[in-house]
């Protein structure tokens, strides 16, 4: 979904999408990620980049101390949402989660508005979140 998404915004050219966490047996943690993303690219600085929301509730991920000793954090801020301890930017972003999303879609409503058309059908057609 990710890559058809970044397609879409026609990112393409400036963004590698990995499948490193689809690969991975079990649960997935951050930390995990960044592990292996260090040791393809050893040389690379990270951002972790967060919506306000998850950002709050950084200190109840998985070895979130660990985490921010190997990333930098960086929080895109959503209208209304209170301020956190990391770097923030404000963008034209929707106010809305991906949590609402999902909601939506297992509720059959609109999301088209929300997300690409090929990620929506992607959804719909793998029955995702409910949407079948």
């Amino acid at each position: 979904m990710v890559d058809l998404a970044i397609t879409a915004m026609g990112l393409s050219p400036k963004v590698e999408v990995l499948p490193v966490e689809i690969r991975r047996a079990g649960n997935s943690y951050t930390i995990d990620t960044v592990t292996e993303l260090k040791k393809i690219y050893p040389d690379a600085n990270f951002t972790l980049v967060l919506g306000s929301d998850a950002a709050n509730n950084f200190d109840k991920w998985h070895r979130s101390d660990e985490l921010l000793k190997q990333v930098a954090v960086l929080v895109v801020s959503r209208p209304g949402s209170r301020a956190t301890d990391y770097d923030e930017i404000n963008i034209k972003a929707l106010n809305i989660s991906s949590t609402a999303v999902r909601e939506s879609i297992s509720k059959r409503e609109s999301v088209s508005n929300l997300l690409p058309p090929k990620v929506v059908t992607f959804i719909r057609e793998f029955g995702l979140y409910g949407s079948r």
